[in-house]
């Protein structure tokens, strides 16, 4: 998952693609974050990428993984299948850049004013807002599940909130290091070349109101890599939270057709 982001994030994904019956689903809290060590120091995305491959290993995942990244997933990500391409079966590049990207004013003071918040709900308060457009936060939910709530705002600060109680709050190093990792990464166009070089199918996926990572990076990432591209259109910075079943509905296609070789 991405920047300060627990694992538990994924839940919408997690249960609609263990309800399919057609895959084993890993999810795992990055270093600096949740149930996993949260050590001093400047993180850096490939860093991040070599946790992933020694869990893999651990879990013996050596071949014909599925790989889905968000933000700063979607980095790390990067960075693992130009380094490891032997390893993945497809990957989807969601909400993310190839780096070098300048924060946005309101990205950079979120972000900044979130590490010193102490209260969890004053918290979530200021990190929805910059992970969902407003338009959507004000409406009410088109779910029947979700229909108890007054308004999508007060259905993801509840879900929000559930997570924390799940995991364990976040320190101010592994803020640090991880907010660290995202400010240093890159990978240049000759890495990023190699992605389709090597044949792995690929989604992009993009929200047109995401104000924590410019759009344009994910059409620069599109026009280097090919693959498939799908733009949600009002969309902001969280689309599995947003959009879940437009999401979910996507990443499931690209997977199940990357199995039987239909994407290629």
């Amino acid at each position: 998952m991405g920047l300060n982001s627990s694992c538990f994030s994924w839940e919408y994904q997690t249960k609609h693609l263990a309800e399919t019956g057609r895959y084993t689903v890993l999810i795992f809290d990055n270093r600096g974050m949740g149930l996993s060590d949260s050590p001093s120091g400047f993180y850096k995305t490939s860093q991040l990428a070599d946790d992933v491959i020694d869990l893999l290993d651990i879990l013996g995942w050596t071949s014909k993984v599925h790989l889905c990244g968000v933000s700063m997933g979607g980095m790390i990500s990067l960075e693992l299948v130009t380094s490891w391409p032997d390893r993945f079966k497809s990957v989807v590049l969601t909400s993310t850049t190839r780096g070098k990207q300048i924060p946005t004013w309101k990205a950079f003071s979120t972000l900044s004013r979130l590490a010193f918040i102490k209260d969890p709900r004053d918290k979530v308060d200021s990190a929805i807002s910059l992970v969902y457009p407003i338009s959507w936060m004000d409406a009410k939910p088109t779910e029947i599940e979700d229909q108890k709530y007054a308004s999508n705002r007060e259905m993801a600060v509840a879900a929000a909130m559930a997570r924390i109680e799940r995991s364990r709050p976040q320190p101010l190093r592994g803020n640090i290091g991880q907010t660290a990792a995202c400010l240093t990464h890159f990978v240049s166009d000759e890495r990023l070349s190699k992605i389709k070089e090597n044949g792995i199918p690929v989604l992009i996926v993009t929200g047109t109101d995401d104000c924590l990572v410019n759009p344009q990076n994910s059409y620069f990432l599109h026009d280097i890599i090919g693959g498939q591209f799908e733009v949600f259109e009002g969309s902001g910075h969280g689309l599995p939270g947003e959009q879940t079943k437009r999401y979910n509905q996507l990443i499931d296609e690209h997977f199940w057709k990357a199995t039987s070789g239909t994407n290629k």
